[in-house]
Protein backbone atom coordinates (compact mmCIF):
# COMPACT_ATOMS: atom_id res chain seq x y z
CA UNK A 1 0.00 0.00 0.00
CA UNK A 2 1.36 3.25 -0.86
CA UNK A 3 1.93 6.28 1.33
CA UNK A 4 -1.03 7.93 -1.27
CA UNK A 5 -3.67 5.19 0.12
CA UNK A 6 -2.84 5.61 3.65
CA UNK A 7 -3.64 9.70 3.19
CA UNK A 8 -6.91 9.19 1.68
CA UNK A 9 -7.70 6.53 4.17
CA UNK A 10 -6.93 9.02 6.74
CA UNK A 11 -8.94 11.64 5.19
CA UNK A 12 -11.70 9.61 4.55
CA UNK A 13 -12.03 8.45 8.15
CA UNK A 14 -11.95 12.42 9.34
CA UNK A 15 -14.46 13.62 6.82
CA UNK A 16 -18.03 13.94 7.82
CA UNK A 17 -21.11 12.79 5.74
CA UNK A 18 -21.47 13.53 2.19
CA UNK A 19 -24.53 15.56 1.02
CA UNK A 20 -27.78 14.50 0.71
CA UNK A 21 -27.89 14.84 -2.85
CA UNK A 22 -24.65 12.41 -2.90
CA UNK A 23 -24.99 8.46 -2.72
CA UNK A 24 -21.66 6.37 -2.81
CA UNK A 25 -21.97 2.63 -3.17
CA UNK A 26 -19.05 0.56 -1.24
CA UNK A 27 -17.23 -1.36 -3.93
CA UNK A 28 -16.45 -4.86 -2.72
CA UNK A 29 -17.97 -5.35 0.66
CA UNK A 30 -17.41 -1.90 2.07
CA UNK A 31 -14.16 0.28 3.35
CA UNK A 32 -11.86 -1.88 2.21
CA UNK A 33 -7.78 -0.62 3.25
CA UNK A 34 -4.53 -1.88 5.71
CA UNK A 35 -7.12 -2.81 8.33
CA UNK A 36 -10.73 -4.64 6.35
CA UNK A 37 -10.29 -7.08 3.92
CA UNK A 38 -12.72 -6.68 1.24
CA UNK A 39 -16.43 -8.20 2.12
CA UNK A 40 -15.74 -8.67 5.53
CA UNK A 41 -17.63 -8.46 8.90
CA UNK A 42 -15.09 -4.78 9.13
CA UNK A 43 -15.92 -3.58 5.92
CA UNK A 44 -19.66 -3.42 6.07
CA UNK A 45 -19.37 -2.05 10.10
CA UNK A 46 -17.25 0.76 8.45
CA UNK A 47 -19.03 1.41 5.36
CA UNK A 48 -22.07 1.61 7.64
CA UNK A 49 -20.68 3.88 10.06
CA UNK A 50 -19.64 6.25 7.25
CA UNK A 51 -23.05 6.67 6.00
CA UNK A 52 -22.83 4.89 2.79
CA UNK A 53 -25.85 5.15 0.87
CA UNK A 54 -25.37 1.33 -0.59
CA UNK A 55 -23.00 -1.51 -0.34
CA UNK A 56 -21.71 -3.91 -3.13
CA UNK A 57 -21.25 -7.37 -1.97
CA UNK A 58 -19.78 -10.50 -3.91
CA UNK A 59 -21.97 -13.59 -3.80
CA UNK A 60 -20.72 -17.50 -3.91
CA UNK A 61 -22.11 -20.61 -3.05
CA UNK A 62 -20.60 -23.45 -0.49
CA UNK A 63 -19.69 -26.99 -1.59
CA UNK A 64 -23.35 -27.10 0.37
CA UNK A 65 -25.37 -24.70 -1.17
CA UNK A 66 -24.89 -21.73 1.15
CA UNK A 67 -24.73 -17.81 -0.29
CA UNK A 68 -21.34 -16.43 1.65
CA UNK A 69 -19.43 -13.06 0.37
CA UNK A 70 -16.80 -13.38 -1.55
CA UNK A 71 -15.21 -12.04 -4.60
CA UNK A 72 -12.10 -13.96 -6.19
CA UNK A 73 -12.33 -17.77 -7.27
CA UNK A 74 -10.18 -18.88 -4.38
CA UNK A 75 -9.47 -17.59 -1.06
CA UNK A 76 -6.59 -17.18 -0.97
CA UNK A 77 -6.02 -13.42 -1.04
CA UNK A 78 -7.20 -12.77 2.25
CA UNK A 79 -7.82 -16.20 3.71
CA UNK A 80 -4.25 -17.68 2.56
CA UNK A 81 -6.49 -20.64 1.44
CA UNK A 82 -5.87 -21.94 -2.27
CA UNK A 83 -9.26 -23.28 -2.78
CA UNK A 84 -12.52 -22.37 -4.10
CA UNK A 85 -15.78 -21.59 -1.75
CA UNK A 86 -17.24 -24.15 -3.79
CA UNK A 87 -15.08 -26.76 -2.89
CA UNK A 88 -15.85 -26.08 1.08
CA UNK A 89 -18.92 -26.50 3.24
CA UNK A 90 -20.14 -23.27 4.87
CA UNK A 91 -19.19 -25.09 8.10
CA UNK A 92 -15.23 -25.15 7.24
CA UNK A 93 -15.78 -22.06 5.67
CA UNK A 94 -16.43 -20.31 8.79
CA UNK A 95 -13.39 -21.23 10.60
CA UNK A 96 -11.18 -19.16 8.20
CA UNK A 97 -10.05 -15.53 9.69
CA UNK A 98 -9.05 -12.96 7.08
CA UNK A 99 -6.02 -11.05 6.90
CA UNK A 100 -6.06 -8.31 7.63
CA UNK A 101 -8.69 -8.15 10.28
CA UNK A 102 -9.14 -11.43 12.01
CA UNK A 103 -12.88 -11.72 10.75
CA UNK A 104 -14.61 -15.19 9.41
CA UNK A 105 -16.18 -15.74 5.98
CA UNK A 106 -20.50 -13.59 6.31
CA UNK A 107 -23.22 -15.69 5.38
CA UNK A 108 -25.16 -13.59 3.04
CA UNK A 109 -28.02 -14.48 5.52
CA UNK A 110 -26.17 -12.78 8.56
CA UNK A 111 -25.05 -9.41 5.89
CA UNK A 112 -28.97 -9.18 6.10
CA UNK A 113 -29.39 -8.73 9.02
CA UNK A 114 -26.33 -6.44 9.76
CA UNK A 115 -27.54 -3.85 7.21
CA UNK A 116 -31.08 -3.95 7.63
CA UNK A 117 -32.43 -0.57 8.44
CA UNK A 118 -29.00 1.07 8.10
CA UNK A 119 -27.55 0.61 4.20
CA UNK A 120 -28.57 -0.95 0.85
CA UNK A 121 -27.58 -3.95 -1.20
CA UNK A 122 -26.30 -3.93 -4.40
CA UNK A 123 -25.29 -7.78 -5.66
CA UNK A 124 -22.56 -8.89 -7.71
CA UNK A 125 -23.24 -12.87 -7.75
CA UNK A 126 -20.74 -14.93 -9.21
CA UNK A 127 -21.84 -18.06 -9.65
CA UNK A 128 -22.72 -18.59 -13.46
CA UNK A 129 -25.83 -20.34 -12.29
CA UNK A 130 -27.19 -21.90 -9.44
CA UNK A 131 -30.54 -23.58 -8.53
CA UNK A 132 -33.93 -21.48 -8.29
CA UNK A 133 -33.66 -22.45 -4.83
CA UNK A 134 -29.92 -20.85 -3.87
CA UNK A 135 -31.25 -17.02 -5.54
CA UNK A 136 -35.19 -18.02 -3.93
CA UNK A 137 -33.13 -17.72 0.05
CA UNK A 138 -31.39 -14.62 -1.16
CA UNK A 139 -34.36 -13.36 -1.87
CA UNK A 140 -35.84 -14.07 1.02
CA UNK A 141 -33.43 -13.47 3.20
CA UNK A 142 -33.76 -9.97 2.30
CA UNK A 143 -37.20 -9.51 1.88
CA UNK A 144 -37.11 -10.34 5.82
CA UNK A 145 -34.81 -7.45 6.49
CA UNK A 146 -36.37 -5.45 4.21
CA UNK A 147 -33.74 -4.67 1.90
CA UNK A 148 -35.29 -6.47 -1.30
CA UNK A 149 -37.05 -3.33 -2.87
CA UNK A 150 -34.41 -1.11 -2.60
CA UNK A 151 -31.67 -3.27 -3.89
CA UNK A 152 -29.56 -3.34 -7.14
CA UNK A 153 -28.58 -6.00 -9.06
CA UNK A 154 -25.62 -6.42 -11.43
CA UNK A 155 -25.80 -8.50 -14.24
CA UNK A 156 -28.89 -9.70 -13.56
CA UNK A 157 -30.31 -12.34 -16.62
CA UNK A 158 -29.54 -15.55 -14.58
CA UNK A 159 -32.17 -14.53 -11.69
CA UNK A 160 -34.41 -11.95 -12.82
CA UNK A 161 -37.76 -14.16 -12.82
CA UNK A 162 -36.57 -14.41 -8.88
CA UNK A 163 -35.69 -11.28 -7.79
CA UNK A 164 -38.13 -8.99 -10.52
CA UNK A 165 -40.18 -7.47 -11.54
CA UNK A 166 -41.21 -6.30 -8.42
CA UNK A 167 -38.29 -6.38 -6.55
CA UNK A 168 -34.68 -5.18 -7.37
CA UNK A 169 -33.23 -3.41 -10.18
CA UNK A 170 -30.93 -4.59 -12.42
CA UNK A 171 -27.76 -2.80 -14.44
CA UNK A 172 -28.06 -2.14 -17.91
CA UNK A 173 -25.56 0.13 -19.97
CA UNK A 174 -27.61 3.25 -22.43
CA UNK A 175 -28.00 0.52 -24.78
CA UNK A 176 -29.45 -1.92 -23.49
CA UNK A 177 -31.55 0.64 -21.20
CA UNK A 178 -32.82 2.07 -24.06
CA UNK A 179 -33.82 -1.07 -25.98
CA UNK A 180 -35.60 -2.05 -22.66
CA UNK A 181 -37.80 1.11 -22.88
CA UNK A 182 -38.71 0.32 -26.72
CA UNK A 183 -39.90 -2.81 -25.56
CA UNK A 184 -42.26 -1.27 -23.36
CA UNK A 185 -40.68 -2.45 -20.80
CA UNK A 186 -41.21 -0.01 -17.17
CA UNK A 187 -37.76 0.90 -17.15
CA UNK A 188 -38.06 3.16 -14.25
CA UNK A 189 -38.82 0.24 -11.62
CA UNK A 190 -36.83 -2.68 -13.58
CA UNK A 191 -33.40 -0.88 -14.13
CA UNK A 192 -30.56 1.31 -13.32
CA UNK A 193 -27.59 2.72 -15.69
CA UNK A 194 -24.60 1.17 -14.72
CA UNK A 195 -21.30 2.19 -16.83
CA UNK A 196 -17.91 3.24 -16.44
CA UNK A 197 -16.99 6.92 -14.65
CA UNK A 198 -14.85 6.83 -17.82
CA UNK A 199 -17.69 6.13 -20.02
CA UNK A 200 -21.31 7.89 -18.31
CA UNK A 201 -21.52 11.70 -20.19
CA UNK A 202 -24.03 14.13 -21.20
CA UNK A 203 -25.52 11.43 -23.91
CA UNK A 204 -26.46 8.86 -21.30
CA UNK A 205 -27.52 11.52 -18.50
CA UNK A 206 -29.65 12.92 -20.40
CA UNK A 207 -31.48 8.96 -21.52
CA UNK A 208 -31.25 8.59 -18.24
CA UNK A 209 -33.58 11.95 -17.24
CA UNK A 210 -35.95 11.17 -19.63
CA UNK A 211 -36.35 7.34 -18.69
CA UNK A 212 -36.52 8.52 -15.08
CA UNK A 213 -33.58 6.23 -13.77
CA UNK A 214 -30.84 6.10 -11.90
CA UNK A 215 -27.20 6.93 -13.27
CA UNK A 216 -24.09 5.06 -11.15
CA UNK A 217 -20.66 5.95 -12.34
CA UNK A 218 -18.57 3.05 -11.38
CA UNK A 219 -14.68 4.12 -10.36
CA UNK A 220 -12.95 1.16 -9.77
CA UNK A 221 -8.75 0.93 -9.09
CA UNK A 222 -8.69 -2.44 -11.94
CA UNK A 223 -10.69 -0.49 -14.31
CA UNK A 224 -8.05 2.50 -14.68
CA UNK A 225 -5.19 -0.44 -14.43
CA UNK A 226 -6.36 -1.91 -17.01
CA UNK A 227 -6.80 0.86 -19.33
CA UNK A 228 -3.18 1.93 -18.39
CA UNK A 229 -4.69 5.68 -16.62
CA UNK A 230 -2.74 6.69 -13.61
CA UNK A 231 -4.84 4.89 -11.04
CA UNK A 232 -5.49 8.33 -9.08
CA UNK A 233 -5.27 10.95 -11.82
CA UNK A 234 -7.65 9.17 -13.90
CA UNK A 235 -10.62 8.44 -10.96
CA UNK A 236 -10.03 12.32 -10.34
CA UNK A 237 -10.69 13.50 -13.60
CA UNK A 238 -13.72 11.51 -13.90
CA UNK A 239 -15.11 12.33 -10.49
CA UNK A 240 -14.47 15.99 -11.37
CA UNK A 241 -16.31 15.83 -14.87
CA UNK A 242 -18.95 14.06 -13.58
CA UNK A 243 -19.80 16.24 -10.91
CA UNK A 244 -19.89 18.88 -13.63
CA UNK A 245 -22.28 17.14 -15.66
CA UNK A 246 -24.54 16.63 -11.67
CA UNK A 247 -23.82 12.64 -11.11
CA UNK A 248 -24.76 11.96 -8.07
CA UNK A 249 -24.77 8.24 -7.40
CA UNK A 250 -20.88 6.77 -7.42
CA UNK A 251 -19.68 2.91 -6.50
CA UNK A 252 -16.38 3.73 -5.63
CA UNK A 253 -13.55 1.50 -4.32
CA UNK A 254 -13.20 3.24 -0.94
CA UNK A 255 -9.94 4.57 -1.29
CA UNK A 256 -11.72 7.07 -3.98
CA UNK A 257 -13.91 8.59 -0.88
CA UNK A 258 -11.46 11.81 -0.34
CA UNK A 259 -12.51 13.00 -3.87
CA UNK A 260 -16.05 13.02 -3.53
CA UNK A 261 -16.87 13.64 0.64
CA UNK A 262 -13.73 16.26 0.40
CA UNK A 263 -15.40 18.85 -2.34
CA UNK A 264 -14.97 22.23 -2.34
Amino acid sequence: MTRRDLLSGSLAASLVAAPAQLKLIAHRGGIVDETHAENSIGSVEEAIKRGYWMIEVDVRATLDGEPVLQHDATLERFYGVKRRPEEMSWRELSQLRAEPGGTSPIHFDALCQMCKGKIRLMLDIKNASMPVEFYERMRKSMDKAGLLETAYMLGGDRWRNVFGPGGTRESANRKALAAAANRGEDVKKRYFLFELASEVDAEALDLCKRLGVDAVAAVNTFRYTMATRDEWEGPKEDIQRLLGLGVSTYQIDSRYEPLLRNRR
